[in-house]
């Protein structure tokens, strides 16, 4: 973020073996052990302001990508930022926006976060969390190489603001086509609010949504989703 404030050139990636205090979505700590890929891009897309929240989407679809690319396995995505392989949390993905001045039409850059789990040691992860997450080093126990997946998650993100720019519609049509949630038990939290359904997709505007017992729809602008209802002692 500091280089961006200070005219960090479009494109530019700043790379960590691994991270002592990983950043994830509101105050969550993102583990980041060694043998990952962790690396921040800051991009200056040419895109309208309201395309902006579409950068994570595109994020998402430039990693998948590139996983499948070195490994031909399918890769999922879980909105709005998690990559999913086997049923497993693979990587995930933290967009954050920087200042923007309405007086100079200044178009604001985006540093984008990624930590995919590579080379990853399942021992590495604390306890609770080796269920839960997996690495490509579980699918085949062989080391990839960590500098040309960067590349590749490069160059496809590249390609993603590209047609993000041109084609905004075939980048939803295609995250549609990797919806981890679709079709899933689902439970929606923010601020207190809790509501359970199931995974309906993402509309046009990059919302998902989730389908209520009465089959009613609710577009989710922010907050937590989670596989599975409403845990009984939250009810």
């Amino acid at each position: 973020m500091q280089m961006a404030l200070q005219g960090g050139k479009h494109g530019t990636v700043v790379v960590a073996d691994q991270q002592t205090h990983g950043r994830g979505r509101g105050a969550k700590l993102y583990a980041s052990p060694p043998g990952g890929l962790y690396m921040s891009v800051i991009l200056r897309p040419e895109l309208p302001l309201d395309r902006l929240p579409f950068i994570t989407l595109a994020g998402g679809l430039a990693c998948a990508r590139a996983v499948e690319e070195h490994t031909g396995l399918a890769v999922a995505l879980k909105w709005p930022n998690d990559l999913y392989l086997q049923g497993r949390k693979l990587g995930g993905i933290l967009a954050q926006t920087g200042p923007y001045s309405p007086a100079v039409h200044a178009i604001p850059f985006v540093v984008l976060g990624i930590g995919i789990n590579v080379n990853t040691r399942r021992e590495s992860f604390a306890p609770e969390l080796r269920n839960i997450v997996i690495s490509l080093y579980d699918t085949k126990a062989e080391l990839y190489g960590i500098d040309s997946l960067l590349a590749a998650v490069h160059a496809h993100l590249c390609a993603q603001l590209v047609q993000l720019r041109e084609d905004i519609a075939g980048v939803v049509n295609e995250w549609r086509q990797r919806d981890y949630l679709l079709g899933r038990a689902v439970t929606w939290q923010e601020m207190g609010k809790t509501m359970s359904g199931l995974g309906a997709g993402i509309s046009d505007d990059g919302c998902y949504q989730l389908q209520a017992a009465d089959g009613t729809l609710h577009a989710i602008l922010a907050g937590e989703v989670t596989i599975g209802p409403v845990p009984d002692e939250e009810k």
